[in-house]
């Protein structure tokens, strides 16, 4: 049943699904970190990066949609699409980087961008928080998260920064980054299939693995509801900073 799919095993099947269920259960959770926690743990167990980012990918778009519809009343849509104007064009450069670039530089530049991404939402976000209040902000931040989506599957963290600097209540924050996050996945969707990083293989292992990412989907839904957020961001970031420091440790092995 699995030649159809990427999958060796089984087991590995299961491996996978775990790291999809965990990446979305966090990602319903917070809004956020979903790329950084799956595409990390997938980079270190197999490698691969080109592979597994368009794979991800389509495994996100369901609960970017119900969250973006869920709670639509608390998108701010020019915010939205002034950061989407910015964000959009850069995407498809960082796909074509993805494409084009080698596996081995990918894998160390993630797991470097991964560690020091978790070193500051661990000791330094409560007391630095950044002012993104000056003209050329949205153009910055949009302009980042737009090459790291498309390269990483990761454009988060500049958006994250942003969003945090305006003070939104929880609720407004998660649909802030997946209402964005939604409009980069259906363009990226497009781009990964006309640089034809989605065959029948890819797509037939993410509806394999479309059952861990409904089940992460929904209790990651009932987390934001009920989980301390500063307890459940401690553990995403302990989490982010090992995978990282991890990554960085293999491939330094490999050379």
């Amino acid at each position: 049943m699995l030649e159809w799919t990427f999958f060796d095993s089984w087991s590995q099947w299961l491996i996978i699904g775990a790291a999809v269920f965990l990446g979305q259960f966090i990602y319903a959770a917070l809004g956020f970190g979903s790329g950084m926690i799956t595409i990390t743990l997938l980079t270190l167990l197999y490698g691969e990066v080109s592979l597994f980012v368009p794979f991800f990918l389509l495994l996100c778009i369901p609960t970017e949609l119900l969250v973006s519809i869920q709670d639509r009343r608390h998108i701010a849509f020019h915010r939205t699409g002034r950061l989407l104007v910015f964000i959009l064009p850069t995407l498809i450069g960082g796909s074509y980087l993805l494409a084009a670039s080698p596996e081995d530089w990918l894998a160390g530049a993630l797991g470097g961008l991964i560690a020091l991404l978790a070193l500051y939402y661990m000791f330094f976000e409560e007391r630095l928080t950044v002012q993104l209040d000056w003209p050329g902000a949205a153009p910055l931040v949009g302009t980042l998260s737009g090459l790291l989506g498309g390269l990483y599957g990761i454009s988060g963290p500049p958006l994250i920064v942003y969003f945090k600097s305006r003070r939104l209540d929880k609720a407004a924050f998660r649909v802030a980054l997946l209402s964005i996050f939604l409009a980069m996945s259906l363009l990226r969707v497009v781009t990964y299939s006309v640089l034809k990083l989605y065959t029948l293989t890819v797509v037939i292992s993410c509806i394999y693995s479309l059952p861990f990412s409904l089940a992460g989907l929904y209790l990651g839904g009932q987390a934001h509801h009920h989980l301390p957020e500063r307890l459940f961001r401690r553990i995403t970031s302990g989490v982010l900073l090992l995978s990282g420091l991890l990554l960085l440790a293999k491939e330094w092995i490999n050379r």
